[in-house]
């Protein structure tokens, strides 16, 4: 994800938006602000701020439905396209009143099925891709003498011009936000609220940095080739759009190359492909190093000229280049670490020497690694440890009996054959099971506290609008899953917590602070 920021403007203001039912929000500006332009949407702006949308079409000549002839024309064409298929379409062209209507200068300007797709073509297509070879040399001589090499194909859309499409795009003037705002709910400015991403702390911490201006899967290719799928969006937009799959707000930029790299040998293999993934992803953000540093001016969908800097904000992925049972935020100690190893792996690092981060402008990595609620909380502390651990207290056949046991209920989901046998998991099928969880469970009341605290924790995590008292209230559930976890090791259910998805959740409050409310990232709904 890409968060866009301007050119310094410091204002404190309440977006009435994210007022909440049964509560006052305060709408109360603090103005701390210098040559605020006078215009109907908030940002810094270039003095030539007209329109470069009506600019184009009055050059070009062409109406903003070209290549269509007008609004009702493009309407039709929307519709053809959507819901009949090229056999059908000739039959409709060919009706006697659309035919009279060609003919007469009144009707359509495509007479068939051909003449119409050719239309379609000449519609705006978005950013083009382009391929990049890579060539890898590796560490194993070969028949010939020379050094087995291989060549990868990395497939790319220029990411700066996919913010461009994003931020220019008039359908979105409504849902977008141009600067960070402080939101409260009480006339104290006591109870803040973090919701959207520019209500969060990080859009303010970056804003102050930025220079003064004038003014996911795995996917199959072709053969047998695979790619990681790499993909952006910016924070401007409202999340409740960008969760819509069908507005296309998230796009893909990259096929990123997937390899066995049998160049090296097995023991280099793992290491290489950590290599080869900072390599390509250096490629593909590298547009983001100049232009977050020096800005370019866009279009916006509000019809102004904003100077954007493009900047990393967060990503949905570890990409720390730290081992994976350690945490990317702080130095916390493993249990399986080597007192006799380098200091470089007893803090848990992996020898990647040019991560594609580290160019990138006001971009702090271990900040930008968001929570995962459906990998992080749902599969991992859920199913993978709590259920687990209850399992192995009571039984699989006690628990299972339980679910098959309970009673039906029309808003509830009824798991026929328990839980124990269900191998994959969907987001909708974890949610349900959390839901009644807790009261099917026959255990003594501090493993309940440890189940209650850990579910409370996770309910209160996917809140959509959070404020300094639900933060307090996950803190506090927290605390309370640590005082009572001891009662696992007397039952011998675990050993020790050294579980990086568990001690992650310490880090999730200061997360929200920083970039808003978890599912603004949320990854169960590209899935």
């Amino acid at each position: 994800m890409v968060l866009l920021n301007f050119r310094k403007v410091t204002l404190y203001r309440i977006n009435e938006h994210m007022m909440i039912p049964d509560h006052t929000v305060s709408v109360k500006n603090i103005e701390d602000v210098d040559d605020i332009p006078n215009h109907p949407s908030e940002g810094c702006f270039t003095q030539q701020f007209i329109s470069s949308m009506e600019m184009e079409e009055t050059a070009k000549k062409e109406s903003i439905w070209a290549p269509f002839q007008s609004k009702g024309e493009w309407e039709l064409a929307h519709f053809l396209m959507k819901n009949i298929g090229q056999t059908k379409m000739d039959e409709f062209l060919r009706l006697n009143i659309i035919h009279d209507w060609i003919h007469t200068g009144i009707g359509v300007s495509f007479a068939n099925t051909q003449s119409f797709l050719k239309s379609v073509d000449r519609l705006c297509t978005g950013p083009a891709w382009t391929c990049e070879m890579i060539d890898i040399c590796g560490d194993i001589i070969s028949k010939d003498g020379t050094m087995k090499h291989e060549q990868l194909e990395l497939w790319q859309c220029d990411p700066i011009k996919c913010v461009q499409d994003l931020i220019g795009n008039p359908t979105f003037w409504d849902v977008m936000s141009y600067i960070p705002e402080c939101a409260y709910m009480d006339a104290n400015g006591e109870n803040c609220i973090y919701d959207e991403m520019w209500t969060g702390d990080w859009w303010w911490d970056v804003q102050t940095k930025l220079p003064k201006g004038d003014k996911t899967s795995l996917s199959q290719f072709s053969g047998d080739k695979k790619v990681w799928l790499v993909y952006l969006t910016i924070g401007n937009i409202s999340k409740d759009v960008r969760h819509q799959v069908s507005v296309h707000v998230t796009m893909l930029i990259g096929y990123l190359p997937i390899s066995k790299l049998e160049c090296f040998q097995k023991k280099n293999q793992s290491l290489m492909g950590y290599c080869l993934f900072h390599h390509s992803m250096s490629l593909l953000l590298h547009p983001l190093v100049d232009a977050g540093h020096h800005g370019r001016e866009m279009t916006c969908a509000n019809g102004y000229l904003h100077h954007v800097h493009p900047i990393l904000a967060t990503y949905i992925c570890l990409v720390a280049c730290n081992k994976e049972s350690r945490c990317p935020c702080c130095l916390v100690q493993s249990n399986k670490h080597d007192p006799r190893s380098r200091k470089f792996n007893a803090e848990g690092l992996c020898a990647v020497f040019d991560p594609f981060w580290k160019d990138l402008p006001f971009t702090d990595i271990f900040a930008c690694l968001t929570p995962d609620i459906l990998h992080q909380l749902h599969k991992g502390v859920v199913h993978n440890h709590l259920i687990q651990w209850c399992m192995l207290i009571i039984s699989k056949k006690e628990i299972d009996a339980h679910f098959q046991a309970m009673t039906q209920y029309p808003s509830l989901c009824h798991f026929k054959k328990g839980i124990s046998l269900v191998s994959q998991w969907t987001s909708t099928e974890h949610k349900e099971m959390e839901r009644v969880f807790i009261r099917l469970l026959a255990v003594n009341d501090h493993v309940l506290i440890v189940a209650h605290s850990l579910l409370d924790f996770i309910y209160y995590l996917q809140l959509q609008c959070h404020m300094d008292t639900t933060l307090a209230a996950m803190k506090e559930s927290l605390k309370m899953f640590h005082d009572h976890k001891h009662v696992l090791i007397k039952l011998e259910v675990h050993e020790e917590f050294n579980v990086p998805k568990i001690h992650s959740l310490q880090h999730y409050i200061s997360l929200i602070q920083a970039l808003g409310s978890a599912d603004g990232y949320n990854t169960e709904y590209p899935e």
